[in-house]
């Protein structure tokens, strides 16, 4: 491999000497990226990838692979081949064939000659056929997800070396398309299921019984509902706590999973209440899975209420109802009749035999325990539907209201070590009436409230201000209070705090203690889901940004330019006061700044340059990392606008040492930041050596141009730099009138090659001392044509080619060869022709010597509007004036 040439920023303008229609994939698959990463399905995203890599890479077949990485197995999951069923019947392990090879490794593999691969290892029973393969292992996340091989079938099938790279990237998003489906699937399920038990959860109850239901109805059949209340389990909570009770549940759970049909439906709809769905269940079948669960039951026995029993409540629609909540009405009307008649009971449901518990019989606490479920069932539901954390807060506060009579209602979620306020309900009491409160975040450990997520245990305070861990909020005035804290726990981890207060002592008792702690439970859930869509909203956000900035970053037409969209691109999207990037010097070693945002204020491009002694500690890195003020301020001056808190990506570029930098807000987690960094320093490190080798071949082209264009005349002595002079005056004349920089490298180009037709004009004619005869001037008149044919071949130089036929055209329309005047001669062609006329009329001719500048000068100002374009000659006045 030759030695690169230097990475250097460089003003000079730019043109693709690439075909544009090499970019059309790329542009695909951008819009692709978009179209896979929003499909939802994971079977539908698995033909939604199959059927846009067509688009990209056309091929024979295609298969994809799930990886399992603690069997280490690669598992079929799509095949689209006539030998389909072979391929989804072969499972085979990491390291064995092609594919085994790229997953055990996560490197793509192109094998134009897979059949004669030793690696290969033919599926059995599919034929064994000279074939191309392309193998992309699927990483997302850092986790290996399968595979995609892509087939090509045939003496001469091969994959092109773009198409490879195609194939790749359409790997990285179809990675994280499948990881993300993933995601969501498991999502869905946690938001049905219920947390403790594994069993679906009233929403999911309600959901499915509609289902069954409505298959009920359009089948003319039925559909059974058995209710079941574990009968005294409050005992076993009072006397116990709630962390047997808890474990009972468990074990209630287990007994009704193995005492059900496959196709029975087993959910939690309430504290001890339970419900099955029997599809084409009727009276007698749900009484004898009744009386085999009570069975079960039986067997387990506790010290609080001895042999467990429960009582049963059975309905069948659409017999006794057609709508869910009507059935579901007349199941627990059945129930509440068999705990009436006594326990471990099980009543159908029957109109005229409803019973109910004599009036007397109602107590206080019986009303308050109904109205605590009514409310945590309409809590539950609304909950569901939530995804916002405020709003998840919000509604827990306006439920509980309905029920106590609170002075406040504050929740707060956990932050590392401090405690973030995110809803409140209510009124904080003032030092000074009328003066707003604001509630700030508190300390873990710190207060009441801090002392509860610390411990992770309830506090029932009668007397707030006299608590051993009372802490007066800040604005507040000494009021008397009491205070019901309640850990939100998930699993094991105290994510937040819910705090209720009222004004006077002692006003909450162990019945609210109990509602709280439900409601807490069912919170928790609830924000921790809002917390992983959040996360995966973020993530999807991202990905989005970074597809968007990985489209931007292709258009980039030089190392400047992809620097500066580099940073402009990681500052929006890490939202950063402040991003730049630094490549290692080829000369010194030192660290120089190629581009900052925004400018030289807080990326750090006013240091220009960190010397190579201060770069040892880190030239080791390859992974990303967070630099603290103290290190920053140890190499440089902390830049405005930051604290000096730092996240860093290296890269290299052709050996050299570079990195971007993005300074985030110090003091919190930066996992997010660190990941998204280096997916950015990745796309830069390829924009970088890509611009570099583009930059390279430019140069070599533009060398050959003018060593070829300055060969045309060596045999001149007056006009051997003809072309560079011509070509570097017309370049000043381009930029003073403002030329755009791909409008100016047509123009260095066409000056280059204004004259190259002259390779066909006999010698003896260009260097001819005296005056042209007709003939002659005839001939020398056709090299504009000449040049054009010359260039004709190269389709890059389309654009050049007219420049070149018209740098002879006059602004009157009497030059050649075509007579063209005014707007028809482009406007490099006219900027070449006075530059050109100017250099001949100042440097020494075979038919005459110089006429001098001032002279030159005086003949552009007289031929303006005739010969030359007016404001083509102002401009060149004026660069030679300065």
């Amino acid at each position: 491999m030759s030695d690169p040439a230097p990475i250097e920023p460089t003003p000079r303008p730019q043109i693709s000497l690439v075909s544009t229609g090499s970019a059309e994939p790329y542009r695909r698959l951008a819009e692709i990226f978009h179209d896979v990463l929003s499909e939802q399905s994971l079977d539908a995203l698995l033909e939604r990838i199959a059927d846009t890599l067509a688009e990209l890479v056309p091929y024979e077949d295609v298969q994809i692979y799930e990886a399992d990485e603690a069997t280490r197995e690669l598992i079929p999951v799509l095949a689209r081949t006539q030998w389909a069923d072979q391929v989804m019947s072969e499972r085979f392990s990491f390291g064995e064939g092609i594919t085994g090879w790229a997953a055990e490794h996560r490197e793509a593999v192109l094998a134009n000659q897979a059949h004669l691969d030793p690696r290969v290892r033919f599926v059995p029973g599919t034929p064994v056929e000279p074939e191309a393969l392309v193998a992309v292992p699927l990483i997302a996340r850092g986790r290996l997800k399968g595979t995609l091989n892509i087939y090509r079938v045939g003496e001469d099938a091969a994959f092109s070396d773009e198409e490879f790279l195609l194939a790749k990237r359409f790997g990285d998003a179809a990675a994280l398309a499948i990881d993300n489906a993933h995601i969501r699937a498991r999502l869905e399920h946690q938001a049905e299921t219920d947390a403790l038990t594994g069993l679906y959860n009233h929403r999911a109850f309600h959901d499915r019984l509609r289902q069954e239901l409505l298959r009920a109805s359009a089948s003319h059949d039925v559909v059974a509902v058995v209710m079941l209340d574990l009968d005294d389990f409050k005992k076993v909570n009072d006397v116990y706590g709630h962390g047997i009770g808890d474990h009972l549940l468990h074990q209630v759970a287990d007994v009704l999973r193995a005492s059900v049909r496959g196709t029975d439906v087993v959910c939690r709809v309430g504290g001890e209440e339970f419900a099955v769905i029997l599809p084409s269940g009727d009276v007698k079948s749900s009484t004898v899975l009744a009386e085999r669960i009570g069975e079960e039951l039986g067997k387990l026995e506790t010290e609080a209420v001895g042999r467990l029993t429960i009582s049963t409540g059975i309905a069948v629609g659409p017999i006794d109802a057609a709508n869910p909540r009507e059935l579901v009405a007349c199941a627990e009307v059945a129930m509440m009749t068999a705990k009436t008649r006594g326990k471990g009971l099980i009543v159908p449901f029957d109109e005229s035999g409803r019973e109910r518990p004599p009036e007397e019989a109602i107590r206080r606490d019986d009303v308050r325990s109904i109205a605590h479920l009514k409310m945590l069932q309409s809590l539950s539901g609304k909950l569901s539907r939530l995804n916002d954390v405020e709003q998840i807060g919000l509604t827990i506060s306006d439920e509980l209201r309905l029920l106590v009579d609170y002075h406040n209602c504050r929740l707060f979620l956990r932050d590392e070590d401090d405690l973030v306020p995110v809803a409140f309900r209510g009124d904080l009491t003032a030092t000074t009436p009328g003066d707003p409160v604001k509630l700030l975040p508190i300390k873990v450990g710190r207060g009441i409230t801090g002392r509860v997520a610390e411990t992770g245990k309830p506090l029932l305070v009668g007397d707030a201000v006299r608590h051993e861990f009372g802490e007066q909020i800040a604005g507040t005035a000494e009021i008397e209070e009491s205070l019901l804290a309640v850990p939100l726990k998930y699993g094991q981890r105290v994510t937040g705090v819910i705090v209720i207060s009222k004004l006077g002592l002692d006003q909450f008792d162990a019945d609210d203690l109990r509602l709280l702690e439900v409601m807490a439970g069912h919170a928790s859930v609830a924000l921790e889901n809002a917390r992983l869509y959040e996360a995966q909203r973020r993530e999807a956000e991202s990905a989005k940004a970074l597809l968007e900035f990985s489209r931007d970053l292709a258009e980039a037409t030089g190392i400047v330019d992809v620097a500066e969209r580099v940073t402009s691109g990681a500052a929006s999207i890490l939202e950063s006061p402040g991003t730049s990037v630094w490549l290692q010097s080829p000369d010194d070693g030192a660290l120089e700044c190629l581009a900052a945002f925004p400018g030289d204020e807080a990326g750090g491009s006013a240091l220009g340059r960190i010397p190579s002694e201060h770069l040892e500690p880190w030239l080791s890195r390859t992974e990303p990392y967070t630099v603290d003020p103290a290190d920053y301020a140890a190499i440089a001056k902390v830049p405005d606008g930051t604290d000096g808190t730092f996240a860093i990506a290296p890269f290299t570029v052709d050996g050299r040492w570079g990195v971007v930098a993005s300074a985030i807000a110090p003091k919190r987690a930066h996992e997010r930041e660190l990941e998204v960094l280096a997916s950015i320093a990745r796309q830069t490190r390829l924009a970088l050596q890509t611009a570099a080798s583009f930059e390279t071949l430019e140069r070599t082209f533009l060398s050959t141009v003018e060593a070829l264009a300055n060969a045309l005349e060596a045999n001149d002595e007056y006009t051997s730099t003809h072309a560079r002079w011509i070509t570097d005056l017309a370049l000043k004349v381009g930029q003073e009138l403002g030329l755009e920089p791909q409008e100016l490298k047509r123009l260095e180009l066409g000056a280059l090659f204004h004259d190259i037709g002259k390779i066909g004009i006999p010698s003896r004619i260009l260097t001819k001392a005296g005056p042209l005869t007709a003939e002659e001037r005839a001939l020398v008149e056709t090299h504009p044509i000449l040049g054009e044919r010359i260039l004709a071949p190269i389709q890059q130089l389309g654009e050049v080619r007219l420049i070149v036929r018209c740098a002879h055209e006059h602004y009157d329309g009497t030059g050649y060869p075509d007579r063209l005047a005014n707007e028809q001669i482009p406007l490099e062609s006219r900027i070449v022709l006075a530059c050109d006329a100017f250099h001949a009329m100042t440097t020494d001719r075979p038919y005459r010597t110089s006429l001098g500048k001032d002279e030159a000068k005086r003949r552009l100002v007289e031929a303006s509007g005739t010969q030359f374009d007016p404001q083509v000659v102002d401009a060149l006045l004026r660069v030679l004036g300065s």
